[in-house]
């Protein structure tokens, strides 16, 4: 089960020791019935091309060995990532974002579990470049490189909504990561494009970038 408290680090290091960035992809899993796949594993990875290595995080690892169990038991070879055990019958609010039900509340969706979905995730006119769990997702223009959104999450304790700004940006180096983001921000300018609640976001993302694949 995902725990809420656990961080995913948006940075930390690849198998091959260079910086690893969040991303996500599919991975070899042992069976007892043979070898299996798990795709859209969030894994940290160096982002060079010719690197067949990469670092789990914690919370990740502990998760595939039940993922594991689940897929031995139903004597699978290939499935899909997720954050709990989408066959349990009764409500869990840890439940995978894209499988909560729509009249669920916004406090009982896990915010790391939420921007997490969105890794490696496309869209017509964008696709995301870096997350930060829990925190904010950035988005790159596929139009103009050096144009940036970022989708951040705005604590409020006098309400219980779940709300996010969204705000625009230009940075010229190329592959921006949190860390620059970060310097860049003491200085750089920041244009708010609004405000959303957890429900609009999807919505509201596919107006402005268009659908994703």
């Amino acid at each position: 089960m995902f725990d809420e408290d656990e961080i995913i680090e948006p940075i930390d290091t690849c198998g091959c020791s260079d910086i690893g960035y969040l991303t996500a992809r599919t991975i070899p899993i042992d069976l007892a019935h043979g070898v299996g796949h798990v795709d859209n594993v969030p894994v940290y990875h160096c982002r060079s091309t010719s690197c067949q290595e990469f670092t789990l995080p914690s919370v990740v690892s502990r998760r595939l060995e039940v993922i594991a169990e689940q897929m031995e038991e139903s004597q699978i070879r290939e499935t899909t990532y997720t954050w709990e055990n989408k066959q349990k019958p009764a409500y869990d609010p840890l439940l995978e974002p894209a499988l909560v039900h729509p009249h669920q509340t916004n406090d009982q969706i896990p915010l790391h579990a939420f921007t997490l979905q969105f890794v490696n995730r496309k869209y017509e006119d964008a696709r995301v470049v870096q997350i930060v769990p829990g925190q904010a997702i950035f988005f790159q223009s596929k139009l103009e490189e050096t144009e940036y959104c970022l989708l951040r999450y705005e604590e409020d304790s006098r309400t219980e909504v779940i709300w996010f700004s969204f705000l625009k940006f230009y940075y010229e180096e190329p592959d921006l990561t949190y860390e620059d983001f970060l310097e860049w921000s003491e200085n750089g300018h920041l244009k708010e494009l609004g405000r959303m609640t957890l429900e609009e976001v999807e919505d509201i993302l596919i107006d402005e970038f268009g659908e994703w694949t």
